[in-house]
């Protein structure tokens, strides 16, 4: 009898052979069709063979450091990681309200994140700085990381060129290309556009990353019955195929770039066709590409403390509490957006910033097996 993940990868891979991908990008295709894959009006098709040949070169674990190497993790070895907020536009104030973010709340969040003892990584788009243009903001909030933080850095995805001046500028911080390589520093979220699709700019981003051996992470962030299938198994399926599409591109460009497995996916608010976040649909598929990403030995990336809520309230409390348990109970390596997020992945919060720092440590406490040995059975005193 076959196991639900065996399912799951057929499903993928007849998805991959009949249907493909489509790579909005012309290097991207010229470099799969000089490797054999057949891609016509820029849709690739892969044969189950050629998938396993190339993902089963990425990484079943590696590490990441920190400018101060005190920082570091392994991501793939069965232990969960918390990163905080990312790729909200607004700030959301204590009265409800909410504002466009800026870059002086970007550098009020880095210090936050640094300061906190849950996270070993910061950065990335934890605000979006609404008073900045977009071609300096990505470089303004790599600044704001490196001059803040020494743990390490996710990266924010803009413009290829863009991408690949922040990535020289961590080979002169960290000693060269060899070096980057030999111990990544960084990583990047590179998001598929569902259904079945790769956004040109991302796969921008994701082969300037691979040429520099700094790890990204392959998520689709389907929602049930919009942008991907009605059903659970379905929208799994296809996400499964669009992150391992862009796995074995990666592989393609450097052989034995760092890769996470990682689905986003989640139900939908049907006012205004919104991301649920935080509904129990998205736990159960999140947790599940955990199981996905060992079956493929890949570590894996999901969200936690997450939350629908528009403002800090009992529903932000047990919608975060949620979700990162979930994380934690299926084993996701990576968990992403855990600490300020609110209104669905729409505003970040201070406040909420604050609860989360605690909803993240009582979880963590919680799932860490308490130690019996002589001392802490405490006989001497019992029977005192």
């Amino acid at each position: 009898m076959q196991s639900r993940e065996q399912i799951i990868h057929h499903a993928a891979m007849e998805i991959l052979r009949d249907v493909g991908v489509q790579f909005h990008n012309e290097e991207a295709c010229r470099i799969l069709k000089e490797n054999g894959i057949r891609v016509e009006n820029a849709v690739a098709y892969f044969t189950e063979e050629q998938v396993m040949h190339w993902v089963g070169m990425a990484p079943e674990q590696f590490t990441l450091y920190g400018r101060n190497e005190t920082y570091k993790m392994t991501l793939g070895d069965g232990s969960t990681h918390p990163s905080p907020t990312y790729g909200c536009a607004f700030i959301a104030e204590r009265d409800g309200t909410q504002r466009p973010g800026t870059m002086e709340d970007y550098v009020k969040a880095v210090k936050l994140v640094h300061a906190s003892d849950v996270y070993t990584i910061d950065g990335g788009i934890l605000i979006q700085p609404s008073d900045m243009e977009d071609t300096l903001a990505p470089l303004a909030m790599f600044y704001a990381t490196i001059t803040h933080s020494d743990k390490i850095i996710m990266l924010p995805t803009s413009d290829r060129c863009i991408m690949e001046s922040m990535v020289q500028a961590a080979c002169a911080i960290f000693g060269g290309q060899k070096e980057l390589i030999k111990k990544p520093r960084m990583i990047a979220l590179i998001n598929t556009n569902s259904p079945l699709s790769l956004d040109g700019k991302m796969l921008d981003n994701l082969m300037v990353l691979a040429r520099y051996g700094q790890p990204v992470i392959l998520c689709p962030a389907a929602m049930l019955g919009a942008t991907g299938p009605i059903f659970m198994a379905g929208t799994v399926a296809m996400g499964t195929a669009e992150s391992l599409a862009g796995i074995a591109l990666a592989q393609m460009i450097r052989p034995g770039t760092p890769c996470v497995f990682g689905i986003q996916s989640t139900a939908v608010h049907m006012h205004g066709l919104t991301f649920a976040c935080a509904a129990p649909e998205g736990t159960l598929m999140q947790g599940f590409s955990a199981n996905m990403a060992r079956f493929y030995h890949l570590p894996s990336r999901g969200g936690g403390s997450q939350c629908d809520a528009p403002v800090v309230n009992a529903q932000a409390g047990y919608e975060s509490m949620l979700t990162f348990s979930s994380a934690m109970q299926h084993g996701i390596n990576l968990v992403m957006e855990a600490g300020g997020v609110l209104a669905s992945v729409n505003a970040t919060s201070f406040d909420k910033m604050i609860v989360d720092f605690e909803i993240i440590r009582q979880v963590q406490f919680a799932s860490t097996p308490f130690e019996v040995s002589e001392e802490t059975l405490c006989l001497d005193d019992i029977k005192a």
